[in-house]
C-alpha cells in the first residue's frame, strides 16, 4: 500500500465499546464501509484493517461482526446490490443515462469490479452470478425482445460501472465514512 491512500490511524483506542454504541448501526457501518474498501481496492487487495480504519475501530471489532473477508464481501456485495438494482428495475434505462454519484457511485464500482472478475469471485460471493442474471433481465425488459440491444446495454451499464471504478480515488472512499 503506497504512503498517502489509506487514512491515518489514531494513535490508540480506548478499550471496550464506545458509550451509547449500538450493535446493529456499528454492523451498517462495518457493511458500508466495506462497499466503499472493495469498490476502491478489489477484494484481494482490500483488508479488514482498512474497513475497520475507515469505521475507526479495531480489527478484532470487525471480525466480532463478520469472521473473515469473504463474509463481510459477501454482505457488501448483497448491499451494493440493493442500492442498485431494485431501483434500476424502476427505471432501468434513467438509472444509467447519467454517471452515479455518492454511494451509488461506489455500489456501482463494486458490482462493475465484482462482474469483471466473476469467474473468481464467484468462489468466495456466489451472488455475483444472480447479479448477471438480474441485469440481463432487466435490460431484456427495457428493450424488448431485441436481444443485441440487451446484450449491448447490459455491456454499457457493466462498462459504466468498471469505469467508475477505475475512476475512484481514496477521497471517494474516505469521504462520507463517518465513524460510530
Amino acid at each position: 500500500m503506497s504512503a498517502g491512500l489509506a487514512p491515518a490511524r489514531p494513535n490508540k483506542r480506548a478499550l471496550g465499546r464506545p458509550r451509547g454504541s449500538n450493535t446493529d448501526a456499528r454492523r451498517e457501518m462495518i457493511i458500508c464501509a466495506a462497499v466503499r474498501v472493495f469498490a476502491y481496492r478489489g477484494y484481494d487487495a482490500a483488508t479488514l484493517q482498512d474497513v475497520a480504519d475507515l469505521v475507526d475501530i479495531t480489527r478484532p471489532a470487525v471480525h466480532h461482526y463478520f469472521p473473515g473477508k469473504a463474509p463481510l464481501y459477501r454482505a457488501a456485495l448483497d448491499r451494493a446490490y440493493d442500492m442498485v438494482v431494485p431501483p434500476m428495475a424502476e427505471h432501468p434505462l434513467d438509472r444509467f443515462t447519467a454517471p452515479p454519484h455518492g454511494d451509488l457511485r461506489l455500489a456501482c464500482a463494486l458490482l462493475g469490479t465484482s462482474l469483471a472478475q466473476t469467474h473468481r469471485i464467484a468462489d468466495i460471493a456466489p451472488r455475483i452470478s444472480s447479479v448477471s442474471a438480474d441485469l440481463r433481465r432487466l435490460c431484456e425488459e427495457a428493450v424488448g425482445a431485441d436481444e443485441n440491444r440487451a446484450e449491448l446495454l447490459v455491456a454499457v451499464i457493466v462498462g459504466r460501472w468498471v469505469l467508475t471504478a477505475a475512476e475512484l480515488t481514496w477521497l471517494d472512499v474516505v469521504a462520507g465514512a463517518d465513524p460510530l
